[in-house]
């Protein structure tokens, strides 16, 4: 039977809480990046840009 390498690096919690705040970041700058590009597709479609 192998090792999972998942669990292994998820048994340390530093290293668990690290990977979370870096989802969350990421998550949201995905949103913010989404939306301006939305809203600057929006504009260009009504020739306002």
């Amino acid at each position: 039977m192998k090792r999972d390498p998942f669990k292994q690096y998820f048994k340390d919690p530093d290293k668990k809480a690290k990977l979370f705040v870096f989802l969350t970041i990421a998550m949201i700058c995905s949103t913010v990046l989404l939306t301006i590009g939305t809203i600057v597709f929006i504009l260009i479609l009504l020739k306002i840009i």
